[in-house]
């Protein structure tokens, strides 16, 4: 069983892709009902936040049942550019859990980041880019995963690894991360599109506008799909670009069709 979490749809696509290429199923982390490891196979999939796992990732670990322990286990990231000791991370919570981590790899997709100063979307050149990477790479890791190749870090630390998830991560998270600076501008006109693609379900309508409930996993779903680009975070956001895989749906692509139906089967 692959076990997944997406905001913006890149992790949804590698799920979905490597459950074909391995012969699996995907499932969607906040839709998955009880955390357990049941199945001989164990895959995790999620994008990079602030180089480690996203609050809703980790919180499905804590309440992982472990009563029987999968026969293989690894992690697929997905990030804009490196994963930090985002493995060693998840190798040392799964370590609590009496389970090992037999194999981590990283996958670049197009950046999602937006909510600092320096940072923003790829350009559309970079983007398709990344993406025209994607298939011969998940390839790859798929016959890893297939043969059971255990001992693999075959992912993009980048450089001071150390210093992004064990200091700057605790910093990102105290001062930057939350739902506190979330705001709407006179552009929202209370679609509740924001709403429906929270992944954590925590955004309400009040009075036609978002009301953010302070559950937030910080995945910039709802900035990223505001179909009138009303969403802000703080004064960073103003001006930048949008990205979501659904931009790639609109190509005639039987595998991203494929991708887009499976999603709407687990949500």
């Amino acid at each position: 069983m692959i076990y997944y979490f997406s905001g913006n749809g890149n992790s949804a696509h590698v799920a979905y892709q490597l459950a074909r290429l391995t012969h699996d199923r995907a499932r969607f982390i906040p839709r998955a009902g009880k955390a357990e490891t049941t199945a001989d196979i164990f895959g995790l999939v999620f994008p990079i936040h602030a180089w480690g796992m996203p609050r809703a990732v980790e919180a499905f670990l804590r309440q992982l049942r472990t009563d029987r322990t999968p026969y293989y286990i690894y992690m697929v990231c997905t990030c804009g550019d490196d994963i930090g000791r985002t493995d060693r991370l998840l190798a040392r919570t799964l370590k609590q859990k009496g389970l090992p981590l037999d194999a981590a790899f990283s996958v670049r997709m197009p950046n999602t980041y937006v909510a600092l100063p320096g940072f923003e979307v790829d350009s559309k050149e970079l983007a398709q880019e990344k993406l025209a990477a994607v298939p011969e790479r998940l390839a790859q890791i798929a016959a890893a995963i297939n043969g059971r190749a255990r001992g693999v870090r075959d992912v993009v630390p980048g450089a001071i690894p150390w210093l992004k998830s064990k200091v700057l991560r605790p910093l990102f998270y105290r001062l930057f991360c939350g739902d506190h600076s979330f705001r709407t501008t006179e552009a929202c006109n209370g679609c509740g599109r924001c709403a429906k693609v929270c992944p954590v379900r925590n955004i309400r309508l009040t009075d036609q506008r978002p009301q953010w409930q302070g559950r937030c996993t910080d995945c910039l779903a709802c900035f990223h799909h505001c179909p009138q680009r009303a969403i802000r975070y703080g004064r960073w956001t103003e001006g930048k670009g949008q990205w979501t895989m659904k931009q790639e749906q609109k190509s005639p692509n039987k595998n991203r069709r494929r991708w887009h139906k499976q999603r709407k089967s687990t949500t």
